[in-house]
């Protein structure tokens, strides 16, 4: 057998904050701390170790905890609109103004264009030339099934018909790929209206400027009747998400109030650099509060559950991984490997590598550790 001797004075120095001390003169030689034996630790009767231990009964408990993690206020992409004039010109007047409410239909600016006026011009001509042909084509039936048209006669006339039919449409489609109504157009001046309801929240043009930026939106319209908060979940927490999760979250800007959400849907790309996910939480923004890019925190509740829970403090921790002392027999302990999980109110959940029943050191384990 091995003996590790750990003298009175070097064991008093970790001690100390205890309340443990030594006797400043005595002759007596010092007891051994520990005997360590096929990697077992036994404490021997009068060890200042006995004094400084603290050793309990592993139990099973409900464990109901959460986790938490940073989040911010994102607009619904689906009710965001970028607006792009869908044709370049001078704006002739915006009938809007910054932070306005609008409804969908609204008009929201009018544009002079002279790509437009031509692309109007052409649509006009070929409505026109259309329903001369209609006439040409009505007539020339009516004459043919009276046998006073011939056949060829009657098939030109056919043939001119569907010609222009064909112009008109591709002259319809130039305007309408534009967004264009065909009975809202005078010249080149077009009304451009708002797609959805919702609020002017960015504008960047002014009466009079000419618009030729395809890549710049002229104006972003956003409705925050619905919102998201989007958490950040780190990858080891991943497996704690499930569908309808009850989540808590508290925005900077209130930070007396609670907002209560649940996940709909947790992200399906995991963050390189973050190694995080996204998970977004719909919300329902009464009074339009909840502004985008607000910083938040998300508390989420893991799924109620039996398990067993120690104090943080009974494990610790190497290049190996967490472990913690057994007792084995009385007053002898032995290492033991474990799987932790969650932590809540400085207590650890053990996943595996400990049984209910069996006794533990909760404080102090470190000097064993430290052998």
């Amino acid at each position: 057998m091995k003996l590790f001797r750990m003298v009175l004075f070097a064991l008093g120095a970790a001690l100390l904050p205890l309340g443990i001390g030594c006797r400043p003169n005595s002759d007596i030689e010092p007891l051994d701390a520990f005997i360590m034996n096929e990697g077992k630790f036994f404490i021997p009767e009068g060890s200042l170790l006995r004094s400084a231990l603290r050793v309990q009964i592993v139990e099973e408990t409900l464990i109901e905890a959460s986790f938490s993690v940073p989040a911010n206020v994102e607009a619904d992409p689906i009710d965001v609109v970028k607006f792009f004039p869908p044709i370049p010109g001078r704006i002739e007047k915006i009938h809007v103004r910054l932070g306005d409410s609008v409804t969908k239909g609204q008009a929201l600016l009018t544009i002079d264009s002279s790509e437009l006026a031509q692309l109007n011009a052409e649509y006009q001509r070929a409505s026109s030339e259309e329903r001369q042909a209609k006439r040409n084509f009505d007539r020339a039936t009516e004459l043919y099934q009276h046998d006073i048209a011939s056949k060829r006669e009657f098939e030109e006339a056919e043939t001119g018909y569907h010609s222009q039919q064909s112009e008109l449409k591709q002259a319809e489609t130039r305007l309408e790929q534009l967004g264009v109504q065909l009975g809202e157009i005078t010249g080149g001046l077009l009304v451009l209206r708002s797609p959805i309801d919702g609020k002017i929240s960015e504008l960047e043009a002014s009466n009079g400027s000419y618009w030729n930026e395809p890549s710049d939106p002229l104006m972003v319209i956003a409705n925050l009747n619905n919102v998201y908060f989007t958490a950040s979940v780190q990858e080891k927490d991943i497996p704690k998400l499930y569908r309808g999760q009850d989540v808590n979250v508290s925005v900077t800007s209130f930070p007396d109030e609670t907002f209560r959400a649940k996940v709909v849907s947790t992200g399906e790309l995991l963050d390189p650099e973050t190694r995080t996910v996204k998970v977004r939480l719909p919300i329902e923004n009464r009074g339009l509060r909840l502004l985008p890019s607000m910083y938040a925190t998300a508390d989420f509740f893991i799924k109620p559950h039996r398990g067993i829970l120690i104090p943080v403090s009974a494990v610790l921790h190497d290049a190996k991984g967490g472990k913690v002392f057994v007792e084995s027999s009385p007053w002898t302990f032995e290492e033991r490997a474990v799987h932790t999980g969650i932590e809540t109110n400085n207590q650890i959940e053990i996943i595996s590598g400990l049984k209910t029943g069996e006794r533990i050191v909760t404080q102090e384990g470190i000097l064993l550790h430290a052998h």
